[in-house]
């Protein structure tokens, strides 16, 4: 009997296990290869970016090479490139090229001049024409006349030098040219006193006025009007007057 039975089936266990062996290697083939991929990619990374050992390191770019933002290089805005004002562009005034004032270039005043004013003496009971000199500040004939003339017709300071010509006579007027002299006085001088105040009056403007030139023709007006008389007594007057003719008509010498 033991003879004729047939072995007993071979269980399939064993080729279960042989097949996941045989995968297990496959997977774990697999994943190798995949992990050796993995790791070449990654070593050339990482040898890029770690520093070999024997190289030193390069320092690092200083942090004041780094241009300047471009902020800081943008153009003036128009107006700061605007050309300055024209008054602005205007030369200085030639304050230090001025001449030399004036002043320094005036003329030398001029010299005095000695004129002679005739006032009245008595002298044995006799009115007599007497000159006192007097300085003029000018070298003018008619401002020399005027000066002489207003002495004239102030009153005398020297006492024992009168006027007989009235208080309150103003001058108009004076005026030399050539031979010629011509007065102008107001109307007090025609008034008050007797004949040989009359006189003597004449003689003070006569003479006065001819004391730059004693030939000169001496023309008289009172208040813009030939003199043709003087006085109450009617003293006639005939013009021109020089001092020739006053000593042949009147008696004040």
């Amino acid at each position: 009997m033991g003879s004729n039975s047939s072995p007993s089936p071979r269980p399939n266990n064993q080729g279960y296990f042989d097949k996941f062996i045989k995968l297990f290697i496959a997977l774990g083939v697999g994943a190798g290869i995949v992990a050796l991929l993995v790791f070449s990619l990654k070593k050339p990374q990482q040898l890029q970016q770690a520093p070999s050992s024997t190289q030193a390191p390069q320092p690092a770019p200083p942090a004041t090479s780094k241009p300047a933002p471009p902020t800081a290089s943008k153009p003036a805005p128009p107006n700061a490139s605007k050309p300055a004002p024209p008054n602005a562009s205007k030369p200085a005034p030639p304050t230090t090229s001025k001449p030399a004032p004036p002043t320094a270039s005036k003329p030398a005043p001029p010299q005095q001049t000695q004129v002679e004013v005739y006032y009245i003496t008595s002298y044995a009971f006799t009115l007599k024409l007497e000159d006192k000199k007097i300085s003029a500040k000018n070298d003018v004939p008619n401002k020399i006349l005027q000066s002489a003339f207003e002495h004239l017709l102030d009153q005398p300071s020297q006492e024992s030098l009168k006027s007989t010509i009235p208080q309150g006579t103003k001058l108009y007027s004076i005026n030399s040219q050539d031979n010629e002299v011509y007065v102008d006085l107001s109307r007090e001088f025609t008034t008050g006193g007797g004949s040989a105040s009359m006189d003597c009056r004449l003689g003070q403007v006569i003479y006065t006025a001819t004391s730059l030139n004693n030939e000169a023709n001496v023309w008289i007006k009172v208040e813009g009007k030939p003199l043709t008389s003087l006085g109450g007594e009617g003293v006639m007057v005939e013009q021109p007057m020089t001092r020739q003719s006053f000593r042949k008509n009147f008696s004040c010498l």
